[in-house]
C-alpha cells in the first residue's frame, strides 16, 4: 500500500502580510493558534477539517518555488473552493467578503440548476468561490 500524506495546505504569496491577514481574519477564517504570534506570516484554519492557508510575503514565497509570483490580475493560476451547508451561508460570506474590502467577481447565484455559488478576490487577486450544492439536483452524469 502506498502511503497517503498526512495533510495538506495551501501556501499563497500576498504583497502584505498585516493586510492579508486582517482581511481573511474579517471573512471568518480562524487565525491558526501556532502562527499567532509571527508577524512574518499569516496562517489560517478553514472548515471543519482545519484545512491550513498560509500566507507569506511575496519574497519569502519566492524562496520556496525558485520562481517568480503569478500575476493574478493578468491571469487565474488556482481557484480555490470552499463548501457552503447553505445558499444562505453563500450570501452570508459574500456580505463578509463585501465588508472585508474584497472584490466579489461572480454576485451570489444558481449555477448548472444544482449549485449556488459566489466569487471573490482576496487583496492579491487569488480567486476563490463560496458554494453550496444541492446533491439532489445534482444530474447523473456527473
Amino acid at each position: 500500500m502506498i502511503p497517503q500524506p498526512k495533510n495538506i495546505w495551501l501556501n499563497l504569496p500576498v504583497s502584505n502580510v498585516r493586510k492579508s491577514r486582517e482581511f481573511y481574519k474579517a471573512i471568518g477564517f480562524r487565525p491558526h493558534p501556532m502562527h499567532e504570534g509571527n508577524e512574518e506570516l499569516g496562517s489560517f484554519l478553514i472548515g471543519e477539517h482545519d484545512f491550513v492557508l498560509m500566507l507569506f510575503g511575496e519574497d519569502t514565497f519566492k524562496t520556496f518555488t525558485d520562481n517568480e509570483i503569478a500575476d493574478t490580475h493578468k491571469g487565474t493560476e488556482v481557484l480555490i473552493n470552499v463548501d457552503a451547508a447553505s445558499p444562505e451561508e453563500v450570501d452570508a460570506f459574500a456580505d463578509r467578503v463585501r465588508a472585508a474590502g474584497g472584490k466579489i467577481y461572480a454576485q451570489p447565484g444558481e449555477s448548472q440548476g444544482w449549485m449556488y455559488a459566489f466569487g471573490f478576490c482576496d487583496p492579491d487577486g487569488h480567486r476563490w468561490s463560496v458554494l453550496h450544492m444541492d446533491m439532489s439536483k445534482m444530474p447523473e452524469n456527473n
